[in-house]
């Protein structure tokens, strides 16, 4: 059965930032951010003998976090979130129309799944609370049509690939449904 441009469509992806791209909006680095939000928090972790690294949030308004760099981390998330969006619509103008974004989640808000006893656990809660990654899922319509379910997929992902590389330095496109 053959699929017409304009199917309506929906899917998850998850991105990272160029680290450059975000040092020209905004002077911190999110490398220097995200290696002292984990060592102030590691060192929260371990005094208080915790088996788990509390979510971000949690250090909100508290002496465990200097605020200025939790400010920092949250500034650089609000400015993630915008230039993700207005991306996304430039960039996949092509592949998708009507875009409408459900969720923008930037990686730092998500609990770490990651225990303090693990190898390398600082390093990569570092990883994980270094405000340059997210999950975008979104909604619209293909700009393209093809012969089967699996084939449109098929061409979804490649088109996705093509417009994503050249502005992200990492990119995982998942979750594709077809809706009605």
């Amino acid at each position: 059965m053959s699929i017409p441009p304009g199917q309506k469509i929906s899917l998850c992806i998850d991105l990272k930032i160029v680290h450059s791209i975000i040092e020209q909006h905004i002077a911190a680095s999110p490398y220097v951010v995200g290696i002292e939000l984990a060592r102030q928090i590691d060192r929260y972790v371990r005094e208080q003998k915790l088996g788990y690294y509390p979510a971000l949030e949690y250090f909100q308004g508290t002496s465990i976090v200097d605020s200025d760099l939790y400010n920092t981390a949250e500034s650089i998330a609000w400015l993630l979130e915008n230039l993700t969006q207005q991306s996304l619509h430039e960039y996949l103008r092509s592949v998708i129309n009507e875009i409408t974004f459900d969720s923008i989640h930037v990686q730092i808000f998500i609990l770490p799944h990651i225990r303090p006893g693990q190898n390398n656990a600082t390093h990569n809660l570092s990883t994980h609370l270094t405000p340059d990654h997210l999950r975008v899922s979104l909604t619209g319509k293909l700009m393209f049509g093809a012969e089967n379910k699996k084939s449109l997929i098929q061409k979804l992902i490649d088109e996705l690939n093509a417009a994503l590389e050249k502005h992200f330095s990492l990119h995982d496109v998942n979750g594709i449904k077809l809706l009605d």
